[in-house]
């Protein structure tokens, strides 16, 4: 996301990458090592800088390793964001990345009015962090995506990644067939934010793509897109997951798909189905 957003805006502004890990930062001078976690570190980097936009792409994302390590997730994904407050003048724009697992999953898809329930604590984190943003009296977007994917191999996190690679390489995987979304483009979002931006939006908004599937249907049209072999993928559900992988502790909301009107409606965003998606990220690769 951060890579996709710094590319997309540094023709457009005048644009401070930060990373927190060496490994993740290139040969490209305009990024700076930045811990979150760490206040001083964030007071030294805005008052240097002195953005009048902050995007907060910083997260702990490991929905299970939030579960085994609650104090890690709860500094990056909140006590970052207090810090970013903390540094931050009046007059700071903060656009924060927050996340669809804000949601139980009961009653899905959902809206930005609908109530918030998280059932794992990367979830809690995440509301949180949106709670204290809101409550902060700064100028504020609050964008909810889920299940970003792009054209980046080497992001772990990326769910199209590890489908394309395990598939190209003729290996099989098991894909659950019961947490259902709305899968987001990141290059779609990224340009969802600039508008927002531009419109100086200030709020709590959904984007994602118009269609909810399941992962297992998410995996199988990737495969149909790029002409793998959809034998490979397999059908399991949460709870033969569970049983078979260890790790597999927190628990996950099954429908988080997300309404994505009042972005339409309000900012006057197209959004597309993830077949459309799918086709623009083949032509990425082009």
């Amino acid at each position: 996301m951060g890579k996709a957003l710094q590319k997309t805006l540094q023709n457009k502004y005048n644009v401070l990458a930060t990373s927190k890990l060496n490994s993740s930062v290139s040969s490209n001078n305009d990024i700076k090592n930045l811990d979150i976690t760490n206040r001083s570190d964030v007071q030294n980097t805005v008052y240097e800088f002195k953005p009048d936009i902050i995007i907060n792409c910083a997260a702990f994302t490991d929905v299970d390793g939030s579960e085994s390590n609650k104090n890690l997730a709860y500094l990056v994904n909140v006590v970052g964001m207090q810090n970013l407050i903390y540094a931050s003048g009046k007059d700071i724009y903060i656009v924060h990345i927050s996340s669809d697992y804000v949601f139980s999953g009961d009653s899905g898809p959902y809206s930005e009015t609908d109530h918030t329930y998280p059932v794992n604590y990367y979830g809690k984190t995440k509301l949180e962090a949106e709670n204290i943003l809101r409550g902060s009296k700064k100028k504020y977007l609050i964008i909810r995506p889920n299940v970003l994917y792009s054209n980046d191999l080497t992001c772990k996190a990326n769910f199209f990644a590890w489908v394309y690679i395990n598939l190209k390489n003729n290996k099989s995987i098991s894909v659950i067939n019961d947490q259902i979304s709305n899968p987001t483009y990141i290059l779609s979002l990224v340009e969802a934010i600039f508008k927002c931006i531009i419109l100086n939006t200030v709020g709590i908004y959904h984007y994602g793509s118009d269609d909810y599937l399941s992962r297992y249907e998410f995996a199988i049209a990737i495969a149909r897109h790029f002409k793998l072999d959809d034998d490979l993928i397999k059908t399991i559900n949460t709870k033969e997951l569970i049983k078979h992988v260890p790790t597999y502790i927190a628990m996950r909301p099954r429908h988080t798909g997300l309404k994505t009107f009042k972005i339409e409606d309000e900012i006057g965003l197209t959004t597309h189905s993830t077949d459309y998606n799918l086709t623009m990220l083949k032509d990425s690769f082009l």
